[in-house]
């Protein structure tokens, strides 16, 4: 069982009307960190530990609300690291134990930057609330001189928003909803198959278009 000890402090500021300013740091070490890997071709995750972890970021978030505009930005940076695997070691090379029993690496899914913004409208007269946002990550952890020595590159997805608003007639308090995920239609790699418990590729969403319809009692 994994024994960890966990501190976070944070606070928030509102600059001007509308507009908020907050920061948040955490930082986390642990006995027997668990963490889970893909090991072999099937899709399944195994649990394993870590006999030492240290996770530790921080997050700057910035909103600004005002009349019928709505904006926001989140930049995190993080590190989550590790050592010596105690568990389930039959999972590994022997060469990836004997780095890993003496050396903190990356755990697999430790992503140093991420980010994110958006920025949305409402119309008055129609209620119609158009909104885009961006998200960007710096890429996880693959193999390189040593397990999970190495990362891959960064990556970003724009997304685009329409929410029409209905209050009138038997649709009163109903919503018709169109999205687009990854407005470009950005090919990234999320994993490549190489690091400690990845055992496939991954790859993030193509251009997807969906539509949705909400009704409120």
């Amino acid at each position: 069982a994994e024994h960890d000890n966990y501190f976070d402090i944070g606070g928030s500021q509102i600059i001007l009307p509308g507009l908020k300013v907050g920061v948040d740091a955490y930082y986390k070490f642990a006995e027997n960190l668990i963490d889970e890997g893909q090991f072999g071709a099937p899709i399944l995750l195994t649990p394993f530990n870590y006999r030492h972890g240290i996770v530790k970021g921080a997050e700057l978030s910035v909103t600004y609300d005002l009349d019928n505009w709505s904006l926001y930005g989140n930049f995190a940076a993080s590190k989550a690291m590790g050592k010596g695997i105690d568990s389930a070691q039959f999972n590994f090379q022997p060469d990836e134990l004997a780095y890993i029993d003496s050396h903190y690496i990356h755990l697999d899914h430790d992503q140093t930057y991420t980010a994110s913004a958006g920025i949305a409208y409402t119309f008055p007269a129609t209620q119609t609330r158009v909104s885009t946002d961006l998200l960007y990550g710096s890429g996880l952890r693959a193999d390189g001189d040593h397990p999970n020595g190495s990362s891959l590159p960064d990556y970003h997805q724009v997304n685009v928003s329409i929410v029409q608003k209905i209050d009138s007639g038997g649709w009163k308090g109903a919503e018709l909803r169109l999205d687009v995920i990854n407005l470009f239609d950005a090919v990234y790699e999320i994993r490549d198959g190489t690091g400690v418990g990845v055992g496939a590729a991954q790859f993030g969403p193509r251009r997807t278009v969906l539509a949705g319809l909400t009704q409120r009692f």
